[in-house]
């Protein structure tokens, strides 16, 4: 047996002991990387699971009602960028829109501008939701629509310009205006018009509803359209509907009006012009009477009216301060009850829209 000295024996069993420690410590050090590992490896998966549902749902976004069509084409854009157009929905997708034009059920503000009719669109995504470890956005699309104007074309432009001018207002203004530039003569500014026998409806009313078809028909037509009013709370004399129609360099001035008679069995269209007055309306006049003449023939023929004819007028504020040539289309006699009934559908007004853009885009020379 070997004794050793008491120094050595300690020693020896300081040593023993770092190395078990050494060994337990390496164990220790196996046992988190082999869990560090596991957990990689679980991350891991997880990742390629998330991915696999994220390529799942931008597929399904990419089909019919998504941004790519059958074939990889391009389809309705369901991204939250402003579209121009009807906004297709994808699915889930809601779509609201709304059209509101100032005074009447469908025009908006009043301004002058051309190119084509536009409605702006905005794409809004909204509803992002998160759940545990998948995140999932809800896309919902909004249409608004912007204030309508006054002169646009959904056709292709044609560079006419021609300014509609709904006669009257909800109030007249028995204030005086010059008949003419430098006339002693003076009129009402603007006057209140007749009403329905039978229907009761103002003709301010009347012919600002077919007037805003009108303008419908001719900007489909490519034709620029400036409207004297799209409101009846307006407070306009006759001067300054000339000289709207002046300032926007007019093709052709139409004031729309219906007639009225103290005698109740009058009926059927006339359309005025103005007469040939020396400094006045002598460069207009020529040009006016052809208008006159292709609106009377066409809304006679369009609504079967009687036909009252043209006829030309020198007492007419509207048309003596106008430098552009003008014609004032008397729709029907609001005073002949069955008239006023007729003329308060919106087939007879259709048909009376149809007859006057038949003439003015003859008088125009648009095809």
């Amino acid at each position: 047996m070997i004794v050793r000295p008491p120094s050595r024996e300690r020693e020896t069993q300081e040593l023993i002991d770092r190395f078990r420690t050494k060994r337990a410590h390496g164990r220790q050090l196996r046992l988190v990387a082999a869990a560090l590992g596991g957990a990689v490896f679980v991350a891991a998966v997880v990742v390629v699971v998330l991915l696999a549902a994220h390529t799942s749902g931008s597929q399904a976004d990419n089909g019919p009602g998504g941004g790519t069509g059958p074939g990889g084409s391009p389809g309705p854009a369901t991204s939250s960028t402003p579209t121009s157009s009807s906004a297709a929905t994808s699915a889930g997708s809601t779509t609201a829109s709304a059209t509101s034009i100032g005074g009447a059920t469908t025009a908006g503000g009043v301004t002058t501008s051309a190119g084509p009719a536009t409605t702006a669109h905005a794409t809004t995504t909204a509803g992002v939701t998160t759940t545990g470890r998948i995140t999932t956005t809800t896309r919902a699309t909004t249409t608004t629509s912007a204030p309508h104007t006054a002169s646009t074309a959904g056709g292709q432009a044609t560079g006419k310009v021609v300014v509609i001018d709904p006669g009257h207002q909800a109030h007249g203004d028995s204030s005086l205006e010059p008949v003419g530039p430098g006339s002693s003569d003076k009129k009402a500014k603007v006057s209140d018009g007749t009403s329905g026998t039978a229907t009761g409806t103002p003709e301010s009313k009347l012919v600002l509803t077919v007037s805003l078809k009108l303008r419908d028909a001719l900007e489909a037509r490519g034709v620029k359209v400036v409207m004297t009013r799209t409101t009846q709370d307006v407070n306009l004399s006759n001067i300054q509907r000339a000289q709207i129609a002046n300032k926007a360099g007019a093709d052709l001035f139409v004031r729309v009006h219906a007639d009225g008679s103290s005698d109740a069995a009058t009926s059927g269209i006339h359309v005025l012009y103005p007469v040939s007055i020396k400094g006045w309306t002598d460069d207009i006049a020529v040009a006016s009477k052809k208008a006159a003449s292709l609106a009377q023939s066409e809304l006679i023929a369009a609504t079967g009216a009687k036909d009252r004819g043209i006829d030309a007028r020198s007492d007419m504020s509207g048309f003596n301060w106008s430098d552009v040539p003008a014609i004032i289309p008397e729709i029907g006699f609001m005073t002949n009850a069955a008239e006023d009934r007729l003329l308060a559908t919106a087939a007879y007004q259709d048909k009376i829209v149809a007859g006057l853009t038949r003439a003015i885009l003859s008088f125009l020379g648009v095809s």
